[in-house]
């Protein structure tokens, strides 16, 4: 197979988001600088809830297409999950943009999946009904019987069986825990599968959502929570971020697979670089600055220099400690070459959907390549912005051919992906 051949080419995207479910409308959002996060009261404990700001999906009535998914789940004895329902409908509108049809009796199609906690709000939410339900008085409750449907569906091959089962895929599937960089690792993952010839095609897909508010009330304790309903990413003011609901696929292909089926494709992923920084729990090593490291080897194995980017898409979390980790390493990487390219960040529009992050930020980068349009980073102040690259802070049109994608995550997973436009 020859360079040409072995190219990895994106064909289809599924959105599903606060602020738009499929490409049309989110894209329509996100050039507007459209965002849907409201407060949102959560039970963090037996007898205490939170208010804490959200970018919510509606009530799933109001989803167009989700009804049919969810009853497939409630039918897998699974009703009610929601972050497995977005995912399902996300996996669903990909394939159609793809314009895909799969034999589920015979194909070799995977996915790569991306969940922080697959099946752990529904446990929680059911352990704190469990409590609040009348003991009995002849002896313990029957905990076991109550909960272990629920535990078991926090297994992460759970996740990866009813994706599957769902649209028949008969190829290699599995699940990446690489935190909030899991989403860039599984676009990895799913492009050494292609390229190894194993797969002709692959799909990469995750989903988040909230029933309570433990995990947000962690993330409150170590003072990374939003403080309101504006993230601002590389501002000097930035309090933290807000989570998002919701979930993101999207179709991966071999460029002769595509132009076998004239598919039109977003964009070729060129690939990336990864690493594991083995330090801190939560905490970036800013000492020694990795992700540096990590972009420059995504450049050279691209033949590449800062000066062929023309957009940068950084993790953009929203918090001081990790916006200035990603500044300063994105500095310490172009090394004061010259360069053209613009930033900007996209949670502030959909917020942060942890595990599947780094998905849904790329489905935003490929929409703004499509439309060759920068959309503008909410709430960041021009005045006082913190990055070595300029910082859209206002839509703008402009030739995008090739990307640079950053994700970090907790525990240090590192992760650079550079994206390239055109033909395949």
């Amino acid at each position: 197979m020859n360079a040409a051949e072995n190219e990895v080419v994106i064909t289809g995207v599924g959105p599903v988001t606060s602020i738009g479910v499929g490409r049309d409308a989110l894209w329509a959002s996100l050039s507007t600088g459209k965002s849907n996060v409201q407060s949102r009261t959560l039970a963090v404990d037996l007898a205490r809830t939170a208010d804490l700001p959200v970018a919510s999906m509606p009530e799933g009535s109001a989803i167009a297409g989700l009804g049919p998914h969810m009853s497939f789940l409630a039918a897998q004895d699974c009703g009610g999950y929601r972050d497995a329902g977005y995912a399902l409908l996300a996996m669903e509108l990909a394939l159609a943009d793809a314009g895909l049809e799969l034999d589920p009796s015979r194909n070799t199609v995977g996915a790569i999946q991306a969940f922080e906690a697959p099946g752990v709000e529904r446990a929680v939410g059911s352990l704190f009904g469990l409590f609040s339900m009348p003991m009995p008085t002849d002896g313990p409750p029957p905990v076991y019987d109550l909960l272990s449907p629920y535990f078991y569906a926090m297994q992460g091959f759970m996740y990866v069986h009813l994706l599957g089962k769902a649209f028949g895929l008969r190829g290699f599937s599995t699940s990446v825990h690489n935190a909030c960089s899991s989403g860039a690792f599984a676009l990895e993952v799913a492009a050494q599968q292609i390229r190894s010839g194993k797969a002709d095609v692959m799909l990469v897909v995750g989903g988040e959502s909230f029933d309570t508010g433990v995990r947000l009330e962690w993330f409150q304790r170590l003072e990374l929570y939003a403080k309101d309903e504006r993230m601002r990413p590389f501002d000097a003011v930035s309090s933290g971020f807000f989570v998002g609901e919701g979930a993101g696929a999207i179709v991966l292909e071999s460029a002769a697979h595509a132009r076998k089926r004239n598919a039109q494709d977003y964009a070729t992923y060129v690939g990336g670089s990864f690493a594991q920084q083995s330090w801190k729990q939560v905490i970036p090593d800013v000492r020694s600055s990795r992700l540096s490291d990590v972009i420059t080897r995504a450049l050279t194995d691209a033949e590449m220099s800062p000066g062929d980017l023309d957009l940068i898409v950084p993790h953009g979390a929203g918090t001081q400690l990790s916006d200035g980790y990603e500044a300063a390493c994105l500095a310490k990487a172009f090394q004061g070459q010259r360069h053209h390219a613009l930033a900007t960040a996209f949670k502030p529009h959909v917020g942060h959907m942890l595990a599947a992050s780094g998905i849904i930020d790329t489905i935003c980068t490929l929409l703004a390549m499509k439309h060759q349009t920068v959309p503008a980073t909410l709430h960041t102040s021009p005045d006082t912005v913190q990055l070595p690259v300029p910082l859209a802070t206002s839509a703008t049109q402009c030739s995008i051919g090739t990307v640079l994608k950053l994700s970090t995550g907790f525990t240090g997973h590192d992760a650079a992906l550079i994206l390239r436009a055109g033909p395949s």
